[in-house]
């Protein structure tokens, strides 16, 4: 079998390109997963679901993990990854369970002891408050939000051509 230069190139970028993506393909699913989890969970809990769809209803937590893998600083995706961490250690040393198996009245604690900056990891008041920043904004920019709440009008608006317009005074012209 006779392989000429350009075949044999070719096969090499192939291997080469197989190669460099073969080491994403060896992480850990289920912590992805358990963070994932715990990221709905903590949004739900930022944004409850009532007689509205909350945050979990309008997947605020895929876009505050969208937002932080593409928009973000290395240093940011790991001070958030960092504080991740460390807000599940936190709820498990205030509960002594995790944040997804905490009650709605022990997440609510956690929450307030965060708020009220009782608890001094920066990475973990980096990572709650980025999430709550997200949150919000991923709810206030949402189709329901936008469509049901606060009716999104396209600028400049509509365009009304009859309008009476008062004369100096006082009488419509």
């Amino acid at each position: 079998m006779s392989i000429n230069r350009r075949t044999a190139i070719r096969q090499l970028a192939f291997i080469s390109a197989g190669v460099a993506l073969l080491p994403s393909c060896f992480h850990d699913q289920n912590d992805t997963e358990d963070q994932q989890r715990l990221l709905e969970e903590l949004t739900a809990a930022i944004i409850p679901t009532t007689d509205t769809p909350g945050a979990k209803e309008v997947a605020a937590h895929l876009f505050v993990a969208k937002m932080m893998n593409d928009c973000a600083t290395a240093g940011d995706r790991t001070k958030f990854q960092n504080g991740q961490k460390a807000f599940d250690t936190a709820a498990a040393r205030m509960t002594g369970k995790g944040f997804v198996q905490c009650t709605p009245a022990q997440r609510e604690s956690l929450l307030s002891a965060i708020e009220g900056r009782k608890l001094p990891d920066a990475d973990l008041n980096f990572f709650y408050f980025t999430t709550k920043r997200l949150t919000i904004l991923a709810y206030s920019s949402s189709q329901y939000y936008l469509t049901k709440v606060q009716v999104y009008e396209l600028v400049p608006g509509r365009w009304h051509g009859c309008v009476p317009v008062k004369a100096q005074g006082g009488q419509a012209s």
